[in-house]
């Protein structure tokens, strides 16, 4: 018995497409293409303008180096320089004498515009919530500040006793307060912490709330102060 013929699958034929002749053949074929990249680079010119135009170039204090947080700011520090900047940001600062002799709160790369929050003061609190307070707080060991880094959350955490006279007990009174200072720390080679400790005697300061405040301050006048980092 004879296996069936195989099919062959049809052959569909190419469309064909008449070689351009004329250049007005041409303009007429590929006029939608050409209109749809004309529209295209026209919206991306339009964009570039407007971004361009959006800051205008003001002359503001910059960082001259790179600078630690803690670092107190001298004359050599910084310098007025014009950059595109938001007309509208009133934090950026403009004055380098005002500058000279505060400290900074966080690390600032060299070139860095300096606004107002960047400093230790009463700026620190921009943007936390009505009735906190910056709080002073002399951790027990002054090791533990390079640990520490402004924006991290830490619970303050009070030993008391002495194992013999009195049970040693340990308490948190407060939790997950956000650190807003630290003092510099000396860094050796590959950002690693020297042996020597930070300058400012283990004293970092945090955002709490104002009840808060009187309990924090005189924590280690009653024991051992510690900060404990938390997510």
């Amino acid at each position: 018995m004879k296996s069936p013929a195989t099919r062959r699958a049809p052959v569909i034929p190419r469309p064909k497409v008449r070689p351009v002749r004329t250049r007005h053949e041409a303009l007429r074929r590929y006029r939608r293409p050409l209109a749809i990249a004309c529209l295209l680079l026209a919206a991306a010119a339009a964009l570039n303008e407007l971004s361009s135009g959006q800051l205008a170039q003001r002359e503001v204090v910059v960082a001259v180096s790179d600078l630690a947080a803690g670092a107190v700011i001298s004359p050599a520090d910084v310098q007025l320089q014009r950059i595109p900047a938001d007309p509208n940001d009133h934090r950026l600062l403009t004055d380098p004498q005002e500058l000279v002799g505060q400290r900074l709160a966080i690390a600032v790369p060299a070139g860095t515009a300096l606004r107002s929050y960047l400093l230790v003061g009463p700026q620190l609190l921009a943007g936390s919530a009505p009735g906190t307070v910056a709080v002073p707080i002399r951790l027990s060991d002054p090791a533990a500040v390079g640990l520490l880094n402004p924006g991290q959350l830490v619970d303050i955490v009070l030993t008391t006793g002495d194992g013999f006279e009195r049970q040693i007990r340990s308490e948190t009174i407060a939790q997950g307060v956000a650190v807003l200072w630290v003092p510099a720390a000396d860094r050796g080679e590959f950002g690693m912490l020297s042996g020597s400790p930070a300058e400012g005697e283990g004293i970092i300061v945090v955002a709490a709330a104002a009840s808060l405040s009187d309990d924090l301050a005189g924590a280690v006048s009653r024991g051992k102060v510690s900060a404990v980092l938390v997510n």
